[in-house]
């Protein structure tokens, strides 16, 4: 295409020299016009949308059915997915609540025993202890103290009772028990106590000597041969008598009355006894005697009589051995020093001696109160490395038991 040759000014010139040209109509019919043609422009241009709208709708209409079967079938299979995960969930939670359950219950009983020790831990004062002896007993109380033997007459020993007091006098009560007692012995046959030979005796009653002291009046069965007797029906009916040492009256003396006349013979020692003496320190030491597998261990005396505390109390960290029976050692603490003062024994053991808060060494220290008891004092006092065993405060005189081996008769 050729430039044009026309400059600007030329084509200016040309322009202004044409006829000039007026549209009279009005501005309304102008814009009613251009109006006009553009809705005419738009129809055309949205005819082809229209009819594919209407194809969709139509092909939505025929595949709709198979549509929501699948879409039904599909929250179907979604919904029972989704029972299956809540159930799996469910059985999941619930397992792990029954292994919480059943840990914290572990755990809970293994707390438990722990809670029991930390309950235990407490002052002597709250702790029950075992005890082989009487040591007190209530304002209407009375303790009855019965000689008997253990291990079919091998050794003998003391038990106790603890009853409530009737008013009537201590003999006339210590009698009526004595039933009590060997019902007992015979319900507890494995702790080895022989019965109290009652067959022997008629009555026992508290009298008055001709000097003003009290004394108990037995009265033996009639048709007993004492003077017939063998060495352990002697023993027997001896230790029977030896009852009321240690009862709170102070009996003096046991007088032996037979058909209403004062005075038998017991065994075949050819001598006639009108009393026998109440002896309250026989010089004795207390061992312990444990029948069979029982377990039960009671205090017994030895046969033989010390002259010395000091030689009891050695005597007693050996076996003492009688037949086929024995009595067990009750000192299993050394000891360092024992000292006399008055009425009070003193007993020190070794600083590296073993001393416990436990059975042993409360029969221990029972048995030693026991012996000292033998040899007249009054109190003891412990010395060593710990403070207290049982309910004996070591470093404080302790009054010496009224009577061993308390029977838990109710």
């Amino acid at each position: 295409m050729k430039k044009s040759e026309w400059s600007d000014e030329q084509l200016e010139q040309m322009l202004a020299q044409m006829p000039g040209i007026k549209d009279n109509r009005k501005p309304q019919e102008i814009y009613q016009n251009i109006t006009l043609k553009m809705n005419k422009r738009k129809k055309k241009v949205w005819l082809v949308p229209t009819i594919a709208s209407v194809a969709a709708a139509l092909l939505l209409f025929i595949l709709a059915p198979s549509f929501i079967n699948n879409m039904n079938s599909s929250s179907f299979d979604s919904a029972e997915m989704a029972r299956e995960n809540s159930k799996m969930a469910m059985d999941s939670d619930n397992k792990e609540a029954a292994s919480q359950e059943e840990s914290f219950s572990t755990l809970q009983k293994a707390e438990e025993p722990k809670q029991d020790e930390e309950a235990g831990i407490s002052s002597f004062e709250e702790q029950p202890s075992q005890s082989y002896t009487v040591n007190d007993v209530g304002e209407n109380e009375v303790l009855l103290t019965y000689g008997v033997y253990l291990g079919g007459v091998m050794f003998p020993s003391i038990v106790s009772i603890v009853v409530e007091s009737d008013g009537e006098d201590i003999i006339e009560q210590w009698q009526k028990n004595i039933s009590q007692v060997n019902e007992f012995i015979r319900q507890n046959i494995g702790w080895g106590i022989d019965e109290i030979p009652v067959s022997y005796f008629a009555d026992f009653s508290e009298i008055e000597t001709k000097d003003q002291a009290k004394a108990v009046r037995v009265d033996v069965n009639n048709t007993i041969q004492t003077e017939s007797f063998a060495t352990g029906q002697s023993a027997e009916f001896t230790q029977t008598i030896n009852s009321f040492r240690y009862l709170a009256e102070d009996f003096q003396h046991v007088e032996l009355f037979q058909n209403n006349q004062q005075g038998i013979m017991i065994g075949q020692s050819g001598i006639t006894e009108n009393h026998i003496d109440v002896e309250k320190d026989t010089k004795k030491a207390y061992f312990y005697f444990m029948n069979g597998e029982s377990g039960q261990k009671l205090l017994a005396l030895s046969y033989e009589d010390y002259q010395t505390v000091e030689q009891a109390l050695e005597a007693m960290k050996t076996d003492m051995n009688q037949g086929d029976y024995a009595l067990h050692p009750t000192i299993n603490s050394e000891i360092k020093e024992i000292k006399k003062d008055g009425p009070n024994l003193e007993v020190h053991f070794s600083d590296d001696a073993v001393l416990e808060n436990t059975d042993p060494y409360i029969l221990m220290l029972d048995a030693i109160m026991l012996t000292a008891k033998e040899f007249n004092f009054d109190s003891v006092t412990f010395y060593g490395n710990i403070d207290q065993i049982g309910s004996v405060r070591f470093g404080e005189q302790t009054p010496v038991p009224l009577a061993p081996n308390l029977l838990p008769i109710h």
